[in-house]
């Protein structure tokens, strides 16, 4: 009778763990973008499928609706992974692949009440930064020179298209993120709090579950 997968990696942790190996720890590519602290506290706690805000459900449900919109016209949801050090991976999802080109959906609102941002498409001149980001992170997974960034307008799920090319300097920092995070994953496991890691944006500490946690420790949430 064949085991099923859930079972086949819980007696591979087990044959690790008699034989003193490390098992294959994962890093995902998104949270990456985000505050390095809250990777660390999520891989600790392993709390990252349940940390998806109101925002991420939305472009979830978008997502569905293009790859059963397109049905075989490309590859959806392609699982791609990277090996790192110390027994880590390096691990993500791209949204498409579509004749070898990967492709990231990104889906967004006009706020005509935000001066500062673009009011329609047409004003957007170029991918957002943290798509660009993400998917140079995947052009370099897959050993790909270009890729393409779709920005959906969720109202009308009218879009525009921006090819990013692989940036190979880019991915050295982003791997340098990932070292970040390992060491501040090490830290938790020995005791320690990670206080020296801090949020990329200043406002990601409004809605983060580990809010709580970090304001206990510091005495004050992270600004």
């Amino acid at each position: 009778m064949e085991h099923p997968e859930e079972i086949l990696d819980f007696n591979k942790r087990i044959e690790n763990a008699i034989s003193g190996k490390t098992p294959e720890r994962k890093i995902w590519v998104t949270p990456l973008s985000f505050c390095l602290r809250k990777a660390a506290l999520s891989i600790y706690l392993g709390t990252f499928k349940y940390e998806r805000t109101g925002e991420m459900l939305v472009g979830t449900v978008l997502h569905k609706w293009v790859g059963e919109a397109l049905g075989e016209e490309a590859d959806f949801e392609v699982q791609v992974g990277y090996p790192f050090e110390d027994g880590w991976k390096l691990v993500g999802k791209v949204d498409a692949v579509k004749g070898g080109y990967p492709i990231e959906f990104k889906f967004r609102g006009f706020d005509s009440g935000d001066e500062n941002g673009p009011r329609n498409l047409d004003e957007i001149e170029e991918a957002p930064k943290l798509a660009r980001e993400q998917l140079n992170a995947y052009l370099n997974m897959m050993d790909k020179e270009i890729g393409y960034v779709y920005v959906f307008d969720r109202n009308g799920l009218q879009f525009k298209v921006f090819p990013v090319e692989r940036d190979r300097d880019a991915f050295e920092k982003f791997l340098g993120r990932a070292r970040v995070v390992i060491r501040g994953v090490k830290e938790l496991e020995n005791g320690k709090f990670p206080s020296w890691i801090t949020p990329r944006f200043s406002n990601e500490c409004e809605t983060c579950i580990f809010r709580p946690i970090c304001s206990a420790i510091n005495g004050r949430p992270s600004k």
